[in-house]
């Protein structure tokens, strides 16, 4: 039967981008379940912050919560938990596997709530992410507002192909006539 956790405490690291995250020190709460599978944990977590930050395309202040879900086996002992081939094929030498642990009977989920975190949050947050409307006097998301749109340099060549196809199909069109 799991054991049903909750806890709160401030948030040891930053988690997210830079433009958007959870500050270090931000509250955070953690509601978990916790198996016991023998010789390990299965720990089922949630964790609920508020990332705040800044809209990439206005500038507008985000604030908005936050929830995250992680989980993941915890050894109690080196034993259980090991990387011997996968599905009959060999163990890779390079292979960075490391095994998660209990350690003094804690769990340390810092590392998979940064991962999902970074996986979760945009890097480039818009106000659109979040159900905002930017500022109306911000400019079109390509930057360029009110020009017309110049045809790439490299395609300059294609362009004038295009061109002697047109006039060469207009004349034959034109014969035909």
């Amino acid at each position: 039967m799991p054991q049903h956790l909750t806890t709160t405490g401030q948030s040891p690291v930053r988690l997210g981008g830079e433009m958007l995250g959870v500050a270090e020190g931000s509250p955070v709460e953690i509601v978990a379940d916790v198996s016991n599978l023998g010789e390990s944990l299965l720990v089922d977590a949630t964790v609920y912050a508020r990332v705040s930050g800044q809209c990439s395309r206005c500038l507008a202040a985000i604030d908005e919560p936050l929830e995250v879900r992680v989980n993941d086996v915890f050894g109690i002992t080196p034993d259980f938990i090991t990387r011997d081939g996968v599905a009959g094929g060999d163990v890779d030498e390079d292979d960075d596997f490391e095994p998660l642990f209990v350690q003094d009977d804690m769990v340390d989920i810092t590392q998979l709530v940064l991962d999902e975190t970074g996986l979760t949050i945009p890097f480039n947050p818009v106000c659109d992410d979040y159900g905002h409307e930017c500022a109306e006097d911000t400019p079109s998301p390509d930057g360029i507002s009110g020009e017309a749109d110049a045809p790439d340099p490299r395609w300059s060549g294609l362009a004038g192909l295009a061109d002697s196809l047109e006039d060469s199909t207009d004349a034959e069109a034109g014969k035909d006539a």
